[in-house]
């Protein structure tokens, strides 16, 4: 009797019933808290924090965000910055920031981005799902997908789902522009230039998009833009070169980046001025 009852002590003060293997993200720790956020959309955000607190790791729990993301638990690294709480996960090999908690001084909300980064929601606090949330099921759910082949697959490197990604945002820009311009530009990204670290280190969708934003906003502000650019602008390449550069040669505008580094706006928008 006396055994059974420690062995029920232990299981509880680990605060599930089932063991945690040795090489899991989790292992060495226990949930003790959680908080549920939605929104109006049906979009749910699941947060449980875990024990010991100096191990700055939490799960997170994503449900109704139209995303491949739905119906995923992540291991975070919990990181404070001012009043942000930033929870950092790994996905398809990249660390990323899904999921940013914002103390607004009294209140908090949730802000969820999805794995493109081009889109922004926000969630509340959510005090009856709140209530019914039971950390350890979530918890055990982890340990569950953890073991799954294509779970881990879906936290491997993949490159060719980053610079698909690029490759949509960089479309959607490229299409605004064309629209702005009434033009028709092409727009390619010399990926044999890129690395799989760079790819890693860089979104390439923000970077690349520089020129056509700044062609775009030309456009939109003269008729005179707009002939200049659909007479001498056929493409615009994007590509990884040691510094980060503008060029233009013959009808392609070639855009040179680098980690950390693109030629500024107020710069792109006065080389077209002064090269077109």
């Amino acid at each position: 009797m006396r055994v059974l009852l420690a062995v029920s002590v232990v299981a509880l003060s680990l605060g599930c019933s089932r063991g945690v293997r040795p090489d899991s993200a989790v292992a060495g720790t226990k949930p003790v808290t959680g908080k549920v956020y939605s929104n109006e959309a049906g979009e749910k955000i699941t947060l449980i924090g875990l024990e010991p607190g100096d191990a700055h790791k939490a799960l997170v729990a994503f449900e109704g965000t139209k995303s491949e993301l739905d119906g995923q638990v992540l291991v975070a690294s919990v990181g404070e910055e001012r009043r942000e709480t930033q929870y950092w996960t790994l996905w398809r090999g990249r660390k990323q920031r899904f999921v940013t908690v914002n103390d607004r001084g009294g209140y908090q909300d949730l802000v969820f981005s999805n794995v493109n980064h081009t889109d922004y929601t926000y969630l509340k606090p959510d005090t009856a799902k709140t209530g019914a949330l039971k950390v350890e099921k979530v918890f055990e759910r982890y340990q569950d997908l953890e073991g799954d082949k294509k779970y881990q697959a879906l936290l491997a490197f993949d490159r060719k789902f980053w610079t698909n990604q690029a490759e949509v945002q960089l479309a959607e820009a490229l299409a605004a522009t064309n629209k702005a311009c009434g033009s028709k530009l092409t727009s390619t990204v010399a990926w044999d230039s890129v690395t799989d670290e760079q790819i890693n280190e860089m979104s390439f969708g923000s970077y690349c998009v520089g020129p056509l934003e700044s062609l775009q906003k030309l456009c939109e502000r003269s008729d005179e833009a707009k002939r200049t650019i659909q007479q001498k602008v056929q493409t615009v390449e994007c590509r990884v070169d040691p510094k980060a550069a503008l060029k233009l040669e013959a009808q392609k505008v070639i855009w040179s980046v680098t980690s950390g580094e693109t030629v500024q706006p107020e710069a792109t928008t006065t080389f077209f001025t002064d090269n077109l």
